[in-house]
């Protein structure tokens, strides 16, 4: 079998192509974060002009895209990425006026703009393949000596394979009377690729964002596509500034370096042994088994008259194979269980439940009574969740930690976020990130307490997190807050709560233990806290130890 890959799948006329085995949608890759978040830019003000030259016609557009592309350039330079700019024209000769614009009036895009001219099919001409192919291969690499392209100027049916990720503003260029068959997909296609993988970035998705700027005839194309896919794009207004901040090592605050012990978990999954599990401790159901055939009963009725006109009684279907209907069983609690590699001890298990313990008699696997009450949801719910209840607490061990490693923050490397901000003087960042306005006020507390040496919001990006069971028995990572560093050379763990949720308390009691765990085997004094909100503004405090102190009476 060979198999291939499209973000197209569509003739010009938008029907899907014959061979297509599955069409997984544009909306459906959005929402699970596979892709940027497309935003409409619009240009406030901006008409069309009435030119024959396509870089008057489209000026506005054109201007708007170049100075968001700056703005992007400017905010992605402390994180060593590239901002590419993509400008789509419908026609090739209006594609190499845009080039020659570019390169001639655009200082800062001077030799540094690639063109990818097309033939009518939208495929690249054969003579300019070789190396167009490899230098928008390679647009994202920042190095300019191995490519020095930052914008690319092709037409709108670029039917070319496409990997790159830099791209964050797309101009197209349309007019309100092309006739020319555009796919909407193709408009945006060229700037969904996330330039930040999760591993690359802070917790904040809307930092993977495409701007697609261009005027009516090209959002026409958009709204064509939002109505296609069920989705709506949010907009934008291109003349307000860029969201977008870099965190970074402040290399004048060194001295608020802060050091975090990364211990050896305390729970892990279990490896199962068949010993270890014993069906004869699981409670008996004793399902009662019917004597009467299984049959069901079909009739057909004269809508008219209202009578019985048809009347047939025929065998109930039911598993005829008992093995897969035990297999299936062990899937599904297994699934539940979150446990791996345990089929083969499971398996068993799950089949002398079922024989000894599940009826109301030693019953035959084969007997299709057995199956077929097998075979219903209740009988499926009840099984299910009574072996996941007996082994949920059986799935974890419990195990001294070790020290592994330290964490320092000032081994952090830059990340982009579009979240608040709070530029402190004992914080080793140069910014101090806020999910929240609490988290903001937290953070100028803990800047101005007089027993604080330094501290951090605790950001995904420093790697620091803790596991822990939640309300369901599921193994769950756990990022507290803020961690500081007092003048007596004690470490405080914060977590900042506006409002408490169903997993609070064990990620309290976790968080609790892990500091115990790090006081022992550090020797150096660690302490866990909960801060909520509505005492914390009940109080000015002045320093931790006076917070402390007053919560602990509070509480």
């Amino acid at each position: 079998m060979e198999l291939d890959f499209s973000a197209t799948p569509k003739t010009e006329n938008g029907a899907l192509f014959p061979c297509i085995i599955v069409d997984f949608s544009l909306k459906q890759a959005i929402e699970m974060n596979i892709v940027k978040s497309p935003l409409k830019g619009l240009v406030k003000g901006a008409k069309e002009i009435a030119s024959k030259k396509t870089v008057e016609r489209y000026r506005a557009w054109i201007d708007a895209g170049i100075r968001r592309w700056r703005e992007y350039k400017d905010k992605l330079k402390p994180l060593s990425k590239k901002s590419v700019l993509f400008f789509q024209c419908p026609e090739n000769e209006e594609a190499d006026e845009i080039y020659e614009y570019l390169n001639s009036a655009v200082p800062d895009l001077k030799d540094k703009v690639l063109l990818i001219p097309t033939n009518s099919t939208g495929e690249v001409k054969k003579a300019d393949l070789s190396k167009a192919r490899e230098f928008a291969k390679t647009i994202d690499d920042p190095d300019p000596e191995k490519n020095p392209y930052e914008a690319i100027v092709s037409t709108m049916m670029l039917n070319e394979g496409w990997d790159v990720r830099n791209v964050n503003v797309i101009v197209g260029l349309r007019s309100y009377t092309s006739k020319r068959k555009v796919l909407p997909e193709q408009v945006i296609g060229r700037g969904l690729r996330k330039m930040f993988l999760e591993e690359d970035a802070n917790v904040d998705e809307s930092i993977n964002i495409l701007e697609v700027i261009g005027p009516p005839g090209l959002m026409d194309i958009l709204e064509e596509l939002e109505t296609q896919e069920g989705i709506k794009f949010a907009e934008f207004d291109t003349g307000k500034s860029l969201n977008l901040t870099t965190i970074y090592v402040d290399e004048n605050k060194l001295d608020k370096d802060i050091e975090i012990p990364v211990l050896s978990p305390r729970i892990l999954l279990r490896e199962f042994q068949l010993e270890v599990v014993e069906v004869d401790k699981l409670p008996p159901v004793a399902i009662p088994l019917e004597n009467k055939i299984l049959e069901m009963e079909y009739v057909a009725v004269d809508m008219l008259k209202g009578m019985e006109i048809i009347k047939r009684k025929w065998d109930l279907p039911v598993p005829q194979d008992s093995k897969s209907v035990i297999a299936y069983y062990t899937d599904q609690i297994l699934k539940q269980l979150k446990i791996r590699g345990a089929f083969s001890n499971f398996y068993p298990l799950v089949k002398k439940y079922v024989v000894e313990k599940l009826f109301s008699e030693k019953v035959d696997l084969d007997d299709p009574r057995v199956l077929y009450k097998l075979s219903t949801p209740e009988v499926q719910e009840l099984l299910t969740r009574l072996f996941v209840e007996a082994f949920k607490d059986m799935t974890f061990i419990e195990k001294e930690p070790e020290k592994i490693y330290y964490i320092r923050l000032s081994d952090t490397p830059p990340f982009p976020s579009s979240k608040m901000v709070y530029a402190a003087d004992r914080c080793i960042f140069n910014y101090v990130l806020c999910d929240n306005d609490f988290e903001l006020d937290f953070a100028k507390f803990l800047d101005r307490a007089e027993d604080v040496l330094a501290f951090s919001k605790i950001v995904p990006k420093i790697g620091f997190f803790v596991e822990y069971r939640d309300s369901d028995g599921n193994l769950k990572l756990y990022y507290p807050d803020f961690v500081t560093l007092t003048d007596k050379k004690e470490h405080l763990i914060v977590e900042t709560k506006g409002r408490e949720d169903i997993d609070v308390k064990h990620k309290d009691k976790r968080m609790k233990l892990w500091c115990e765990d790090a006081t022992k085997i550090t020797k150096s004094k660690w302490t866990f806290m909960r801060i909520n909100q509505e005492d914390f503004e009940k109080y000015r405090f002045k320093s931790i130890q006076e917070l402390i102190s007053t919560l602990k009476d509070v509480g």
